[in-house]
């Protein structure tokens, strides 16, 4: 009887990053439900002209490129940094004096920070405070200005009055600052399918890695999606793979 042993494949696990060469520790991305390779082929085809009913003579496939993609469920800054080609600061826990607000009655305007609360509300340089709840309000983190409110409107663009308040700890991305990064990128997982035999996936060197789309607004659990190619790495010896490693345990 033939004997053919099960290498079915239902994977979980984590992905994590760093850059290319650099001697730091790799980094996880977080919850992910998606990651594949994905082979990009050219095909050179010689039809067979010595069949009248056609067919082919002779083909061959070139591998043009290796792709890859994932998905990532975990909007944290880290994230939103390396796949936005930003940088990303922690910031912790404040408050804001006297920070210069121009606003306008009867509209929203946001502060530099997100306000947890909002202990005063001045003239520009001081003076007697406004009244919450009649003046303003506390909105979104930002400030509301009713449209009877006494605050004054503001002149030429210039600030009309000043804001103290306290701000939560909070991240903050500065998107699309940085040209391109490459990274090495591990996949280290198990295989639901054989009893949770190990699995280990390592591209050397990719590069791309740009979020498709960042839905920030919708009905289903938000999503990133990134994809890329993978880059030859040179330090590779002889009879190893450039591009693409993959270990299962037996």
């Amino acid at each position: 009887m033939i004997q053919e042993p099960d290498y079915s494949y239902l994977g979980s696990g984590h992905i994590l990053v760093r850059e290319f060469g650099a001697a730091a520790p790799f980094l996880a991305i977080g919850n992910c439900s998606a990651l594949s390779f994905s082979p990009q082929v050219n095909t050179l085809q010689l039809a067979d002209f010595t069949n009248p009913g056609g067919g082919t003579r002779n083909r061959v496939d070139r591998i043009t490129d290796v792709q890859f993609s994932f998905t990532f469920h975990d909007f944290h800054g880290e994230n939103f940094a390396r796949f936005l080609r930003g940088d990303s600061a922690d910031v912790v826990a404040g408050s804001a004096t006297a920070e210069a607000v121009v606003g306008y009655k009867g509209g929203w305007t946001p502060l530099a920070k997100y306000a947890a609360t909002i202990t005063s509300v001045e003239p520009v340089g001081g003076g007697v405070p406004y009244t919450a709840g009649t003046d303003y309000e506390l909105d979104n983190g930002g400030i509301f200005l009713p449209a009877g409110s006494t605050i004054p409107d503001p002149v030429a663009g210039a600030a009309n009055f000043e804001v103290d308040y306290t701000y939560d700890a909070h991240s903050v991305t500065e998107a699309l600052l940085n040209s391109a990064k490459q990274y090495t990128l591990i996949f280290t997982g198990l295989n639901e399918a054989r009893s949770g035999k190990a699995i280990r996936a390592r591209a050397h060197k990719v590069t791309g890695g740009v979020l498709a789309s960042l839905a920030l607004l919708g009905e289903d659990y938000g999503e990133g999606e990134v994809s890329g190619s993978l880059l030859p790495d040179a330090n590779q010896g002889a009879g190893l793979s450039k591009y693409l490693q993959i270990l299962q345990v037996a």
